[in-house]
């Protein structure tokens, strides 16, 4: 079992969700093979930046995709899009904190070095 592997079965054992356990967005290191740190261990205001930036475009591409390029655009779809965003980007950027908070979890490679990962 890696490391990466190892970290992430110790960090369930603790309570942690399997999705707090991988890095954001998943799908960018899924992609490109690299290791990235847990959700847990990122900052709360860039994980809400970065939700928001990728949930608005997300939802925008795909409310685009499939409704409006039929029905047309409107400025309140824009701001639907952007609440979309701003409200995912909230939402994990809290659960994340609680969550980081509860479990008394710190900085990453310190932690590692307290646990001996490393």
């Amino acid at each position: 079992m890696e490391k990466d592997e190892f970290v992430q079965v110790y960090l369930i054992s603790l309570g942690a969700t399997i999705d707090e356990v991988k890095p954001f967005p998943a799908l960018f290191y899924k992609l490109t093979g690299k290791k990235g740190k847990p959700r847990l261990f990122e900052s709360p205001m860039k994980l809400f930046w970065l939700e928001t930036v990728l949930g608005t475009l997300s939802w925008g591409f795909f409310m685009w995709l499939f409704v409006w390029q039929f029905i047309g655009l409107d400025i309140i779809q824009l701001y639907a899009a952007l609440f979309f965003g701003i409200t995912t980007g909230a939402i994990l950027a809290i659960k994340v904190k609680r969550k980081a908070k509860r479990l008394k979890l710190y900085q990453w490679d310190k932690w590692l070095k307290d646990k001996k990962f490393t």
